[in-house]
């Protein structure tokens, strides 16, 4: 039989803890009580922690210390997919927290992606998405202002960027997405109020309006990997 690394055993140690005993966003417990309870360093404590947070099972807050991850959630991106609509079928809150915008003019990307002429104005925006008050995704939109009457003032008091586009009169539906696997960033870490490393799962996406064919926005979402299982199905109905 294997010697299993003092790490391993601490690593273990939690596996069993957080499948018998502790819920979802119970913290375990302490680096100074794993160090007495193995009688191992700290360093080896850590050790063992640092290989459960790179399989995403749990996270940290600063000065608080470490909890137990939630089971990944589940979220299929399909043309009509909608984050309110996705979180509330899993029973979880979702929240929508506004970060900021601006009016740019759209560069030959941004031109070419909403179809627009360079130079064009366009809202940049940016937002927070929170599942249970946890951030779960952020996102980077590039909306068409010609077909959202004063988005910009707009845009801050909405909690669903899909109803906003309904409410102008606009039938939204997603026209492509592109998934991409990044890794994270201080800035990432910063948004995500995490100390871990773990992959981001960015997925860039292009809505339009079904009934003019026209480009709503293009966006880049950024979702935590230790939360998130991304199920792409296009086959849906549009």
């Amino acid at each position: 039989m294997t010697k299993l690394f003092d790490y391993e055993i601490i690593y273990t140690h939690l596996i069993n803890l957080i499948e018998n005993e502790l819920n979802e966003h119970e913290k375990i417990p302490s680096e100074n009580s794993l160090c007495e309870l193995f009688n191992v360093t700290r360093a080896t404590v850590r050790q063992g922690i640092n290989k459960a947070k790179s399989e995403g099972l749990i996270y940290s807050k600063k000065g608080s210390g470490n909890f137990v991850s939630p089971k990944k959630i589940v979220y299929s991106i399909t043309p009509n997919t909608t984050f309110t609509k996705e979180i509330l079928k899993i029973g979880k809150k979702p929240k929508l927290k506004f970060i900021g915008s601006k009016i740019i003019e759209a560069d030959e990307f941004i031109a070419e992606k909403l179809e627009i002429n360079i130079g064009d104005k366009v809202l940049y925006v940016k937002n927070l998405r929170l599942v249970d008050d946890i951030p779960f995704l952020f996102a980077k939109y590039f909306i068409n202002l010609k077909l959202i009457e004063n988005a910009e003032k707009r845009i801050k008091n909405t909690d669903s960027i899909s109803k906003l586009y309904e409410q102008s009169g606009l039938s939204p539906i997603r026209d492509s997405s592109e998934i991409d696997i990044i890794p994270s960033t201080i800035k990432s870490k910063s948004i995500f109020q995490v100390q871990h490393d773990f992959p981001i799962i960015k997925i860039a996406t292009k809505t339009t309006d079904i009934n003019t064919k026209e480009v709503i926005d293009y966006c880049f979402s950024n979702f935590r990997s230790d939360m998130a299982k991304i199920v792409v199905d296009y086959k849906g109905e549009k």
